[in-house]
């Protein structure tokens, strides 16, 4: 029997957070078979990713670590020996960061950075270094590698430069692959074809692979197994089919009951877990999950004792007293329907709104980037609307333009005024809207407190000092769920979701009549985003404000939304309501973004078709009179490169395409199984 690929063996961690030290890992053992696909799963600190750099020996110099013993292949491997780890990182373990924007070198060609890790571990002479780039370039699936070869990280997309990340990792040739949040920057389609490399590269089974990451949707369709952390400890390990069917452990079940399919109803809420991780600095006793457990919350062996790891039920073991039970009834939370506000008149009106960023050469003729292109749509008081699209197709550029962040090239924006008749302006006046953006980390100046942070638009528009209004912001604070106690801190004494909550509050603070929340989740683990989501619902019933949500995440769309755009290179190509966009998508790229969404259940996943397309086509004269998706499109015929398709349909299911009566007939043929 072949030995296993990688064994971890009692590593713990703790990191300095100024005299404390935060618990990071305590005692995790694992095992990854070789030539085998694991996933861990887990909320942010939880662990996930000091384990994977811990493996790879590149844990900052002020933590305090020990490990009884690490291998790869059965052959040990000294982590405290910085000159062994040379030797062993890149080459027989490698990994695939989360951000490949930062982790690639911003002044090196790919073709350098990937040559460079064929000469330090000699993997082909100096004659068969261009040949074996532009080998490993096509192997993730880059067309014209010589091409690629050439160019700087910021010439490439995001999942471009993903795929050249890979790439890089992959010339040491490694026996493992450590792939730390892969996907979790990338847009839907881009994710699910990233994913679909990862399994094609391992399917040799002279590679096994590592996939640390929060979404385990993604898990469902990717992993042979799964590993789940919390607190720093393994709490459960098994095979994917009996772990997403039969969790052992509270928290796996707690995980998996917080994540939305696109199969699941909309009626009720998200669901997420109450509370939030222990104080890593203080000392544990008993189960670290007892304060948040449904099950073994109150009970006295689960406060004293912690628990030791167990046989779990088919196969895997787990970290529990009382694995696979269930809680009582009274303390499984109801999901009470989700109110659906009335929608009133129409409070935002767009027609025609034009965007082109140009930039260098004379006259501005040069890297002209069409970003809107003539869009229409219209927000009702009271709505959610979802604005969905991958990366480029113009959503926040739509959404910067409507606050007055870009100044628009053409159109007309009208919005009703408090009298009740419709005003026009080049975008929505001062207060009118709000923006929740992605990290909170980036939007929040991290000098400021709480009090400051969110009184900072009151002062704006109303004058005055800050502290005049301490007891308004202690009742924003309250009204996001924060205590009012919190309110001297400053962003860095938060969490991720805590953050977010904030940056909530201070959009709330003008009393705005629409909330723009630009992929306002996306950073956060899956039970944060329930939270933060069932917040907004909350938030939205209590005061009715107008909620436009942009995301690539369609899941969450469809639980969130009434009414769903879809845009593609700076148009709108689809409108509808949510349930029948779902059921009935009119347009081959929104029917291509849904079946590129992955479900949590490995039985569906296993067996489910997707419309697969050209991921890239950053060559494509998207602007030439045509459709723009016909270089993606596996309907297209001769027409498409000569008509621009209207934006019609019956009922307000508007689809911007020639064959959008036909579309469903006509696709069914080119829907091939997905890899894996």
């Amino acid at each position: 029997m072949a030995a296993p690929a990688l064994v971890v063996r009692d590593l713990s961690v703790r990191y300095a957070v100024g005299t404390a030290r935060l618990r990071a890992l305590a005692g995790a053992s694992l095992e990854l078979p070789a030539g085998h696909r694991m996933a861990i799963v887990g909320e942010s600190g939880s662990g996930k990713s000091t384990l994977g750099l811990a493996v790879m020996g590149l844990l900052p110099e002020t933590c305090e670590w020990s490990v009884g013993s690490v291998s790869v292949n059965g052959v040990d491997v000294s982590l405290a020996d910085e000159r062994a780890m040379q030797s062993v990182r890149g080459r027989r373990i490698a990994m695939v960061f989360q951000d490949a924007k930062a982790s690639l070198d911003p002044v090196r060609t790919i073709g350098s950075q990937i040559a460079e890790v064929l000469r330090v571990h000699g993997i082909v002479d100096k004659q068969g270094e261009r040949a074996e780039v532009e080998r490993l370039l096509a192997e993730v699936e880059i067309k014209k590698p010589s091409y690629v070869a050439s160019l700087y990280p910021h010439e490439l997309s995001g999942g471009m430069r993903q795929r050249a990340m890979i790439a890089v990792a992959l010339a040491g040739r490694p026996e493992v692959l450590i792939a730390d949040e892969p996907t979790s920057a990338l847009d839907v389609t881009t994710q699910a074809a990233v994913v679909d490399l990862l399994v094609r590269l391992g399917s040799s089974g002279a590679m096994s692979t590592m996939l640390i990451t929060h979404d385990l949707a993604l898990v469902a369709g990717f992993a042979e197994s799964v590993t789940v952390m919390y607190a720093g400890e393994i709490v459960e390990a098994g095979p994917v089919a009996r772990v997403y069917a039969s969790p052992a452990h509270p928290y796996t079940r707690a995980l998996l009951g917080s994540i939305p399919s696109i199969g699941a109803s909309r009626m009720g809420r998200l669901g997420s877990i109450a509370g939030t991780l222990p104080d890593l600095t203080a000392p544990l006793q008993g189960c670290a999950f007892e304060p948040r457990c449904p099950v073994g919350h109150g009970r006295a062996q689960c406060r004293e004792s912690a628990p030791s790891r167990v046989a779990a039920s088919g196969g895997g073991a787990v970290a529990c007293h009382f694995p696979g039970e269930l809680p009582p009834a009274s303390a499984v939370p109801v999901a009470a329907p989700a109110s659906r506000q009335q929608v009133g008149e129409p409070l935002v009106d767009v027609v025609g709104a034009g965007k082109t960023f140009r930039r260098g050469g004379l006259g501005g003729r040069r890297g002209r980037t069409v970003a809107l292109a003539g869009v229409s749509l219209t927000v009702a008081e009271g709505e959610s609307l979802g604005i969905v699209g991958e990366s480029g197709s113009g959503k926040t550029t739509l959404a910067r333009v409507l606050l007055g962040l870009e100044r628009k090239d053409e159109g007309t924006i009208r919005f009703r005024t408090v009298e009740g008749g419709m005003a026009e302006g080049d975008s929505l006046p001062v207060g009118f809207a709000q923006m929740v953006f992605q990290d909170p980390s980036d939007s929040l100046n991290p000098l400021m407190s709480l009090q400051d942070l969110i009184a900072e638009p009151i002062v704006l528009s109303r004058g005055g000092r800050s502290s005049a209004y301490r007891a308004e912001v202690e009742r924003l604070l309250a009204d996001v769920g924060l205590q009012p106690t919190m309110i001297d801190r400053r962003p860095m004494e938060l969490s991720g979701g805590q953050r977010q909550r904030v940056a909530i509050a201070r959009a709330l603070s003008t009393e705005p009549r629409v909330i723009v929340a630009d992929e306002a989740v996306a950073s956060l683990d899956m039970s944060a985003r329930g939270q933060i989501l069932n917040l907004m619902a909350d938030l939205r019933e209590r005061t009715n404000f107008t909620y436009v949500h942009i995301s690539h995440d369609l899941s969450m769309v469809r639980h969130v939304c009434d009414r769903v755009v879809v845009m593609y290179a700076g148009r709108v190509v689809e409108v509808s309501t949510v349930d029948e966009l779902f059921a009935s998508p009119r347009h081959p790229y929104t029917r291509a973004l849904i079946s590129s969404v992955p479900i949590p259940d490995p039985a569906v996943e296993a067996r489910r078709a997707r419309v697969l397309l050209n991921v890239e086509a950053a060559d494509a004269p998207l602007h030439d009179g045509g459709c723009a998706f016909r270089f993606r499109c596996p309907i297209a015929e001769g027409r498409c490169a000569s008509e621009l398709p209207d934006l019609a349909g019956p009922d307000g299911h508007l689809s911007a395409c020639h064959f959008s009566d036909s579309v469903a007939e006509r696709m069914v043929a080119v829907r091939p199984a997905s890899a894996g």
